[in-house]
């Protein structure tokens, strides 16, 4: 940005650590596909408002599009996160944000400013963070609520704790299922057939582009592994205009519907571009493959209708060798008849 920009006000937005309303935009996610069946599904999806603050850049860079940033945020809830033992996650693994101050052990983060009065119960919870790209701009804006610097040190320090734990918990569970090696079955054989083949390999492979189009001339055999960009999302500094906090599982849940669009949409081209290899194939067979009463006969020449060729004398010409022991054998034949060679 030049200094003139700076001197009339102009910032970039948004802001690093500032505190914004969220909400996804489907069909802008799914555009780059140029899928019908995805957009008419993008056009469809329920998208709410949420709050969250921007923590850092996300890792996702793509050098078409110089219109969004990926940012990581942390997403803002009201009341505790639900416990799941499936994923070794515990109620009080969040921090709580001022004025609200109920949690066991950890004082509440203190923003740049009041939230909303609205806004109850309000807790970070340490497993709730998303990536998503936004739009880059310039102007006069607003100042934003902010989570100061020693309040990000204390989130990140609980973040941290919290995962240490996870880790722990997830290490008792996987200890706790561990079963004995002889009770595993003896692998199934490999399948012989293509057709299995390619479900065998299919199944095996995770699911996971830049701003590139995803046509059938450019998919490849891995596109449907690939992994998926970050939804695109609009935000504001408005944020008390947002009556309630809206579940970050349920913008978690629409962040995966995103996800599938993209891997049903690149197993459609996939498929698409098989089947366009199978009719160029036909085409080609149709074209150059003529019944055989319609070729011309071209005419069978035999061996023997070539002269045959001394293997010996062919064997002797070709190494040079063979050639000095011939010189020599001459020279004696000749010595034994009184001449000289010539």
């Amino acid at each position: 940005m030049s200094s003139k920009d700076q001197e009339e006000g102009e910032s970039r937005f948004p802001l690093l650590f500032s505190y914004v309303t969220i909400k996804i935009n489907p069909v802008k996610s799914v555009e780059v596909l140029e899928d019908e069946e995805a957009t008419a599904a993008a056009q469809d999806a329920v998208s709410k408002v949420y709050i969250g603050y921007l923590s850092f850049y996300g890792d996702w860079t793509d050098v078409e599009d110089r219109e969004h940033s990926d940012y990581l945020i942390h997403l803002l809830r009201s009341g505790l996160p639900k416990t799941s033992p499936d994923e070794c996650i515990e109620e009080h693994m969040c921090s709580p944000v001022f004025p609200n101050t109920d949690h066991p052990s950890r004082e509440p983060l203190m923003p740049s400013a009041p939230l909303p009065i609205d806004w109850t119960h309000c807790y970070h919870a340490s497993f709730e963070t998303v990536s998503l790209r936004v739009p880059v701009s310039y102007g006069k804006n607003t100042s934003p609520i902010k989570l100061p610097l020693t309040a990000q040190a204390k989130h990140i320090a609980a973040i941290s704790e919290d995962d240490a734990r996870r880790a722990k918990l997830m290490q008792a569970s996987q200890g706790a299922n561990l079963v004995p090696m002889a009770a595993f079955r003896e692998p199934a054989p490999p399948p012989t057939s293509s057709e299995e083949q390619d479900s065998f390999i299919a199944s095996r492979q995770s699911a996971s582009s830049g701003r590139h189009t995803i046509s059938v001339a450019s998919v490849d055999d891995d596109d449907t592994s690939k992994p998926v960009p970050p939804p695109i999302a609009a935000i504001s500094y408005d944020i008390a205009a947002v009556p309630s906090l809206e579940d970050p599982q349920d913008l978690m849940a629409e962040i995966k519907l995103i996800e599938v669009l993209y891997h049903e949409a690149r197993a459609r081209a996939k498929e698409e571009l098989a089947r366009a290899i199978e009719e160029a194939q036909k085409l080609d067979e149709a074209t150059f493959n003529h019944p055989r009463s319609k070729r011309r006969s071209v005419p069978q020449v035999e061996d023997h209708a070539f002269p045959q060729a001394n293997p010996r004398a062919a064997q002797e010409v070709a190494h040079p060798i063979h050639k000095v022991v011939a010189f020599f054998q001459k020279c004696a034949e000749a010595g034994g008849r009184g001449g000289r060679v010539v």
